[in-house]
């Protein structure tokens, strides 16, 4: 398929993204160190030794932080000398722009090799042809190791092979509630009034990001699911509209008042670093920020613990799964295949997913017992931390992965995967929007969420008209 005829299939919005969006790539080279490991299961082909006739794979990763990016780095080596045919380059992006990073690459021919997938585009870039099968590659993984749900099937094909789930809590500061003379919160009452009177001078109760970006969409997903709402039923009609939603919003909006000025273009980063630097008292985030408190602010990990988020009834939390994909168009089809497989099993899983114990969850059964036997400084002094998101892995859910899991307000996690997700959640989407015109005064919120409504209705009609054979599922 020529770039003309894959712009074409892109719906209008996606067009205009690749349009006004620059590709700015960082490329990092590896080294070659020698070290003995087995051999990959998958076989790569007979390659001439002469450098011109070296296999190349791009992998496109977020993962930049520097501990990880040297265990990747040691882990292409070992590959590298295994494989001497064999050059694997990381190319470096931002979970906020990774969207838009692999929308423009795509649109200019770019070889995208092996690469993290984004959620919102999976469903798409499946039916449009983009992406690779990869059931050999599981296949010999072993599709029984995998932990239920962590891999992304359609049209009865794998797409996606996970390396990590991140689970989401809510981190507080103990010693502050204690001073405060109240409780850890055990619901949304009590934690909206731990906000209110932790709120004092130059810190605030609760960072609670309001940007156009997926952090914020990810955050008050967790409000809607338990308020019993969600965005979508598991057959594919529009739910956003019923009152468990302005009900969750209105949640939403209450606590936001108790975030710093600024929280309205915040994502992720500028969330965390204001729990670490002592600017807010509580803030919801995966394991990675107790790992970065453990390793920056040593001081403040006794006075802190992690908690299941207590913003409704009903027990759901963000789950994210980390997954790589492999662009059909890829040149070197087979190197990549045998080495993804290399890359997410055994032992090299293990190492790179205990850079961030507790944030990066393996998916196959077979390592989670390493991990959690991880002998860390880190995980030795806070298990009970890492124990916690291990448990509740089973309480997640995601906006773009997840459609229809909440039914009569109760949470069944739906595998269903929502195809329009990218109109709906891409950044700036109608969701993040939403939330950021309630953060800014510009709408109230029962203004905001019909307006919401009726944009989501319009985006899902559409989508549905301009795919006339996509069948509806059965919920279950």
């Amino acid at each position: 398929m020529t770039f003309r005829q894959r712009f074409i299939k892109m719906t209008k919005w996606m067009q205009l993204i690749l349009l006004v969006i620059l590709i700015l790539p960082m490329s990092l080279s590896c080294a070659s160190t020698p070290r003995t490991v087995e051999p990959t299961a998958l076989p790569t082909a007979t390659v001439p030794e002469a450098p011109a006739s070296l296999k190349v794979i791009p992998f496109f990763t977020t993962e930049s932080d520097p501990g990880q990016l040297a265990v990747l780095q040691q882990i292409i080596q070992e590959y590298q000398q295994l494989n001497p045919g064999v050059e694997v380059d990381i190319i470096l992006a931002s979970p906020s722009s990774r969207g838009s990073r692999l929308l423009t690459a795509l649109a200019s021919g770019a070889d995208l090799g092996i690469f993290e997938i984004e959620p919102t585009l999976i469903s798409q870039w499946v039916d449009a042809g983009y992406l690779l099968p990869l059931d050999d590659v599981v296949s010999v993984i072993g599709e029984g190791d995998f932990v239920a749900g962590s891999l992304f099937r359609q049209n009865e094909h794998v797409y996606a092979v996970p390396y990590a789930v991140s689970v989401y809590g809510l981190w507080v500061r103990k010693d502050m509630l204690e001073q405060a003379g109240l409780p850890i919160p055990q619901d949304y009452d009590q934690l909206f009034a731990a906000a209110k009177a932790l709120t004092n001078g130059d810190t605030y109760g609760l960072a609670l990001p309001a940007g156009q970006n997926i952090a914020s969409v990810n955050y008050f997903s967790i409000f809607l699911w338990q308020n019993g709402g969600d965005y979508f039923t598991c057959d594919g009609n529009v739910a956003f509209g019923e009152p468990q939603a302005l009900e969750a919003l209105k949640r939403w909006a209450a606590l936001a008042q108790y975030a710093p000025p600024g929280y309205t273009t915040w994502g992720y980063r500028e969330q965390i670093d204001a729990f670490l630097n002592g600017r807010v008292a509580m803030a919801v985030y995966g394991g990675r920020l107790g790992v970065q408190l453990f390793e920056s602010h040593p001081e403040l990990a006794r006075d802190v613990t992690v908690i299941f988020p207590p913003f409704g009834p009903e027990k759901v939390t963000l789950g994210v799964w980390s997954r790589f994909a492999i662009a059909a168009g890829t040149k070197n089809q087979p190197e990549a295949k045998a080495f993804l497989q290399w890359l997410v099993s055994g032992d090299r899983l293990l190492r790179y997913d205990m850079t961030l114990p507790g944030h990066m969850i393996p998916p196959l059964e077979s390592v989670r017992t390493g991990a959690l036997n991880d002998a860390s400084a880190y995980s030795r002094d806070h298990s009970d931390w890492i124990r916690s998101f291990y448990d509740w892995a089973v309480f997640t859910n995601h906006p773009a992965m997840n459609m229809g899991s909440l039914r009569q307000g109760k949470f069944h996690r739906s595998e269903y995967a929502p195809p329009w997700a990218w109109e709906i959640f891409g950044q700036p989407g109608i969701i993040d929007t939403m939330l950021q015109d309630i953060a800014t005064g510009a709408s109230t919120p029962e203004t905001a969420w019909k307006d919401a409504v009726v944009k989501i209705e319009s985006a899902v009609d559409s989508w549905k008209t301009s795919h006339p054979g996509w069948n509806l599922q059965e919920c279950r």
